[in-house]
């Protein structure tokens, strides 16, 4: 459950907020299973924060810095996440059908077993090092617009795709 205070601090404003992170650099909020769907969040310190189960949907996250964050089965369909900094993020299971995820930095974030459709954006998107192992609903032509590596785990049903496409082009 979420610390009272921390909930109390997030739905003030954003600047408050990101005052408090940077003078208690030690804390690491905890909002896990808040309810804070439709919030306006953008350009906030969420930082090494626990968001476990956290409803986030249709929530505006642009530009919100969430790195090594635990969004473990966290609920985001139609949440903005663009343009946020998620390197290292645990997203295992969340739910992120029709999420905005354009230019988002996912650099070595646990998305295993999260869900998609084919409604999520993933334009510009670094994926780079990013474990989507038994993730569902993600396609191919959508990933061919996000930034991958070597080190990019992908779902069975992608990988014999990916290899299947390549194999068309000779």
């Amino acid at each position: 459950m979420a610390n009272e205070e921390h909930l109390k601090l997030i739905k003030q404003e954003i600047d408050d907020w990101n005052a408090w992170r940077e003078e208690n650099p030690e804390i690491h909020p905890d909002l896990s299973q808040a309810d804070l769907r439709g919030a306006k969040l953008q350009k906030i310190n969420l930082n090494n924060s626990n968001l476990k189960e956290c409803k986030l949907q249709f929530s505006n996250l642009t530009g919100a810095s969430l790195e090594e964050a635990n969004l473990t089965k966290a609920k985001l369909q139609e949440a903005c996440l663009q343009s946020t900094h998620m390197k290292n993020c645990n997203l295992s299971g969340a739910g992120m059908l029709e999420s905005n995820l354009q230019y988002a930095d996912l650099e070595n974030a646990n998305l295993e077993r999260s869900q998609f459709n084919e409604d999520t954006l993933f334009n510009h998107t670094n994926l780079k090092g990013a474990n989507l192992v038994f993730a569902t609903g993600l396609s191919t032509a959508q990933l061919s617009h996000a930034l991958t590596d070597k080190q990019t785990r992908l779902p069975d049903y992608l990988e014999e795709e990916m290899d299947d496409d390549f194999l068309l082009q000779f």
